[in-house]
């Protein structure tokens, strides 16, 4: 399955966290409880900014929302793991 991206607002902090997740055939998807950085869970979060997004699409917005996303989740859309 491909990966899909939604990104949340913390309650506190007001920084933006990216959740991994799967796309599912239904044009929804899954999100995982914890964002790609561990700092957050989806319950600490009170405003979704964007869901169901492939890693291009979650690329730009994050780009385009800037400073106030996590710097250790955006990271991961950008990590190249292959030689």
């Amino acid at each position: 399955m491909e990966p899909a991206y939604t990104l949340i607002q913390h309650d506190d902090t007001r920084e933006l966290h990216l959740f991994e997740g799967e796309m599912m055939p239904d044009n929804k998807c899954t999100s995982a409880k914890r964002s790609i950085c561990k700092k957050m869970t989806k319950q600490d979060g009170y405003r979704r900014i964007f869901r169901c997004l492939d890693e291009d699409a979650a690329r730009i917005r994050c780009a385009q929302e800037g400073r106030e996303v996590c710097g250790i989740c955006v990271s991961h859309l950008y990590a190249n793991y292959e030689d």
